[in-house]
């Protein structure tokens, strides 16, 4: 039961939470931190963001799920990121433990996150060193088509979004999608961002 689903900017990754999660009425979320590892193979090579946009916008406006493409996703036009290389190993997992941090930092309990398997395989991959040789393999191995993995994430002081301490005990994101309790986003203030995504894309 996920309160949110954060999924990569990728046509095959957004089709794939459309199928698995649409109609539940949760917010989606694109975040170019969790998309392909990049270069070399052209179907790693992310399609033009207007496209993208034209295509999917109105599939997921025919359900009652709300989506936000510009945010966090698609901070290019085009993928400038592809080369003719392959991206390293080590970007990839930086890139993966850096989605770590910020998921650690959501005010959600449930995130469901769309991805990809080499993506998944650099970050099970940056972990399990000290664990015993059945359960380093379990968790290293590369995920199957459409495999669902459940992970827990602890909070770690130093894993917080761009923000500020207002007081000793009281972090205030700059990001109203991150606030809780008291200092969360009102219905209409939500209904604001999301007009405000729409009109980026307009313009």
């Amino acid at each position: 039961n996920p309160q949110l689903i954060v999924v990569s900017p990728f046509t095959r990754t957004l089709q794939t939470a459309h199928i698995m999660f649409a109609g539940r009425n949760v917010p989606y979320l694109v975040h170019d931190l969790c998309k392909e590892r990049a270069g070399k193979y052209t179907c790693d090579k992310r399609r033009n963001r207007a496209e993208i946009l034209a295509e999917f916008q109105p599939i997921y406006e025919s359900t009652t799920d709300t989506i936000d493409f510009l945010s966090f996703g698609y901070a290019t036009e085009e993928d400038h990121d592809w080369t003719e290389e392959r991206e390293s190993s080590e970007s990839v997992t930086g890139r993966a433990v850096r989605m770590m941090q910020w998921l650690a930092s959501r005010p959600e309990r449930e995130i469901a996150v769309v991805t990809h398997s080499s993506w998944l395989k650099h970050l099970f991959r940056a972990f399990g060193e000290q664990v015993i040789e059945k359960d380093k393999k379990t968790l290293h191995r590369l995920a199957g088509n459409a495999e669902i993995r459940s992970i827990c994430l602890a909070l770690h002081r130093g894993f917080y979004p761009d923000g500020e301490w207002i007081d000793d005990n009281t972090f205030l994101p700059h990001h109203k999608s991150f606030r809780r309790f008291r200092y969360a986003p009102t219905n209409k203030e939500i209904a604001t961002l999301h007009n405000e995504v729409r009109e980026k894309k307009e313009e």
